[in-house]
């Protein structure tokens, strides 16, 4: 039985955000076993791996002990999601990720199960999920670009991420890792090698540190638009070089961000996807803005504080879409007569 691997993987923002420490096996892994996952499937499918995409041009002996290692440490990890209630009470709810992987040195693959309880955050994501190329991923040396790849990625419709650094550090190297914990360690061994791997293959994010008193104690990172194509779907709409909107002939039109639009319209497309604005107004929000650059900086600045409060819960919405809506009415009042 051939195993089916897609192009992308992809997990709940929730899960993307949550502290994890993987090492690069491990790291390799997860994303491989991500990749076992059809976007629209219904139920957890097995994990089914060449052992080849795990570690390239296996040979018998320690090869398999690292693979069998990094499974056994995958199945002991454990992600914890905390909220807090309406009366201020927190609530932790811990999920195993993986419960059962089996290394077949006979067949050459790696096979396995994802937890039951992890499902929610692995299918049928509908909002507030990140997807990555499994091919990009997989060029990332070390565990820590792995994951500041997917974290930097949930954020790229932002533009921006500010983070306290104490939070930055548990969501790149895990809550039980005491190492790390001084600023200049951390930045000279995990930050600053993570995104200089991702500069190196073409992303380039950059960051700077930002003093709370006379320590550094958050960390802004500047994200420039990651376009993932999506390699199933309905039918897209072509957005020409002077902003119109244009329809192809279908009863169902869906926006999809084609490397051919402009960076300007990327972003105001996924931004306002990621909101959950109806295709019928992002049209008519492209129409208004035409090629403004001016209109399209201020759309994108006006929406990010409403993005990062709906991205982290900070703020509940009965309707986002209806909220952005109103927020754009009052903001940009040209958009007043249109929407």
């Amino acid at each position: 039985m051939e195993p089916t691997l897609y192009p992308q993987a992809r997990q709940a923002n929730i899960l993307v955000r949550s502290p994890l420490k993987l090492n690069h096996i491990e790291a390799r892994i997860f994303a491989l076993s991500l990749g076992c996952i059809n976007s629209k499937s219904l139920e957890l499918p097995q994990i089914r791996i060449p052992m080849l995409r795990v570690i390239p041009k296996s040979k018998s002996g320690p090869v398999y002990e690292q693979i069998d290692a990094a499974c056994k440490t995958l199945m002991s990890k454990v992600v914890s999601i905390a909220k807090t209630n309406s009366k201020g009470k927190m609530n932790i709810k811990n999920y195993g990720i993986i419960s059962f992987m089996e290394i077949d040195e006979g067949t050459g693959y790696v096979t396995g199960n994802f937890a039951p309880e992890i499902k929610p955050f692995l299918l049928e994501l509908a909002s507030e999920y990140t997807t990555v190329e499994i091919e990009t991923i997989l060029t990332l040396k070390s565990a820590h670009a792995h994951r500041l790849y997917w974290l930097l990625t949930s954020w790229d419709d932002v533009g921006s991420w500010e983070v306290e650094l104490d939070t930055l550090r548990e969501q790149m190297v895990g809550t039980e890792d005491t190492a790390y914990t001084i600023f200049y360690d951390f930045k000279r061994y995990v930050l600053e090698p993570a995104v200089k791997e991702l500069q190196d293959i073409g992303w380039m994010v950059s960051w700077e540190p930002i003093k709370v008193g006379k320590k550094v104690g958050k960390v802004l990172f500047t994200i420039p638009k990651h376009v993932i194509a999506e390699s199933t779907g309905p039918q897209t709409i072509d957005i020409t070089p002077k902003g119109r909107a244009k329809q192809k002939q279908s009863d169902q039109l869906a926006l999809g961000i084609i490397s051919e639009m402009p960076t300007l319209h990327q972003r105001i497309v996924a931004r306002l996807q990621k909101l959950q604005v109806t295709d019928a107004q992002i049209r008519t929000v492209l129409d208004y803005l035409g090629d403004d650059e001016t209109k399209f900086t201020k759309l994108l600045k006006s929406t990010h504080q409403l993005l990062v409060n709906y991205e982290t819960k900070s703020k509940v919405y009965d309707n986002i879409g209806g909220a952005t809506i109103n927020h754009l009415k009052t903001e940009i009042p040209g958009l007043f007569a249109k929407l």
